[in-house]
């Protein structure tokens, strides 16, 4: 089964969002990395939920709250393709009939 997201896409979105003008306020940016830093309401309310519930005895064991727009990405590099040159004696020979 695939992620709906891919991590990569999501990073690159979240880094844009903090350069890229609010079509709302073009003197704002969408998000700051503040903004960024703290997790949301839902989230909060999960991890609560979670902390009092006698049905979750040890907590939130979930994943863990990171800024993404503070992880620096590796692209990994593409290999060259590399073409073999065919020796002709390598072919099979031709029949005349």
């Amino acid at each position: 089964m695939e992620r709906i997201f891919n991590t990569l896409s999501v990073i690159k979105l979240l880094k844009d969002g903090v350069k890229k003008p609010n079509p709302a306020n073009s003197k704002k940016k969408m998000w700051t990395l503040k903004q960024l830093d703290e997790p949301s309401p839902g989230w909060k309310d999960v991890i609560n939920e979670c902390e009092g519930n006698p049905l979750f005895t040890k907590g939130y064991q979930g994943v863990k709250h990171t800024n993404l727009a503070r992880v620096s990405i590796t692209v990994p590099k593409k290999d060259e393709e590399k073409i073999e040159i065919i020796d002709p004696k390598d072919l099979p020979p031709k029949y005349d009939f």
